[in-house]
């Protein structure tokens, strides 16, 4: 059985992943206890020398059912806020990780410039949405 491509980590403290890992044009800090997807490799080596561990792939935050009075009490809009900020996160991780996938992906070929340039608007938007550390 072959060995997948990229694997889910989560950093146990705020860690800088080498730009050249990722396919971006600066290194990028990652979120202690954030899943991230990189390359098995690179997986694995942060794992063995423990600076992370393997993860499960985030899940989409779970909203509920639609309730048909809506309670506009300030705890609420809060959290309703922080699940949309969690969903934009996690869009823009996904954007990411797709974007950094399509560059390996035709890494070498004309469309290679055209995926660079593509990752880098999805890392600029993630990094944007990512809270101050």
């Amino acid at each position: 059985m072959a060995q997948p491509k990229k694997k889910w980590v989560a950093f146990r403290t705020n860690t800088p992943v080498p730009a050249a890992v990722i396919g971006a044009k600066a290194d990028q800090k990652m979120q202690a206890g954030q899943p991230v997807q990189l390359p098995a490799a690179y997986a694995d080596h942060v794992v063995h020398d423990g600076f992370a561990e393997f993860c499960d792939a985030p899940k989409a935050p779970d909203l509920g059912p639609k309730k048909a009075v809506s309670d506009s009490s300030p705890k609420k809009g809060a959290q309703t806020a922080d699940l949309d900020a969690a969903a934009k996160l996690d869009a823009a991780q996904a954007k990411v990780d797709e974007a950094g996938a399509h560059l390996m992906a035709v890494a070498g070929t004309d469309a290679e410039e055209e995926a660079r340039t593509a990752l880098d608007l999805a890392n600029a938007e993630l990094a944007a949405l990512q809270p101050a550390s």
